[in-house]
């Protein structure tokens, strides 16, 4: 679906409608609560984005800090001057951006120290086997430690066993996701 999306150029209206609902509906429940509403590189990309979320916050009387934009890894190969700042413009008004996928993707690490992110969402591709697969074990270890390091938060995806969530505990990883967990 979402290939289709993207082929047909429709994915960066998808992203719109979803943002604009995921507000309508989160603004009516409990204000503790927070909405991550993924991205795609084509949307973020699209110089008009960033207006069109600042535009629904303001709309909604949404809490920006209740919101979390979640981009993957991939979609910041490329990072323009213009995307910089569009971030940058919502993280200020305390909107989190969240990189996806992460590990998985081809874009540098210097993302991290110069792009607003707030947190790494580990791919699960890296929790196969840990925490007795040492070298799954060893990135995961080391992708925790460089996000607190970096005064980011890390979700770890794939969580499906109680030996793997005791260990990220461990660890210190922030949050776990995964079918162990629900």
């Amino acid at each position: 679906f979402f290939d289709a999306a993207e082929r047909s150029h429709l994915i960066t209206t998808l992203d719109r409608i979803v943002l604009r609902h995921a507000l309508d509906d989160m603004a009516q429940v409990d204000s503790r609560l927070i909405i991550a509403v993924n991205v795609s590189a084509a949307t973020l990309s699209d110089g008009s984005f960033f207006d069109y979320v600042a535009a629904e916050l303001e709309r909604t009387g949404f809490d920006p800090q209740r919101l979390s934009l979640e981009v993957t890894e991939t979609s910041l190969v490329d990072v323009s001057d213009a995307v910089r700042a569009g971030m940058t413009s919502l993280a200020q008004r305390g909107v989190v951006w969240w990189v996806d996928d992460f590990g998985t993707g081809y874009s540098s690490i210097s993302h991290l120290r110069d792009l607003p992110v707030g947190g790494l969402k580990l791919d699960r591709s890296f929790l196969v086997g840990v925490p007795h697969d040492i070298h799954n074990a060893a990135i995961v270890r080391s992708t925790v430690e460089l996000a607190h390091a970096l005064d980011l938060s890390i979700v770890a995806e794939g969580v499906e066993d109680e030996d793997c969530q005791a260990w990220l505990r461990h660890l210190g990883c922030d949050v776990g996701q995964g079918f162990h967990i629900s």
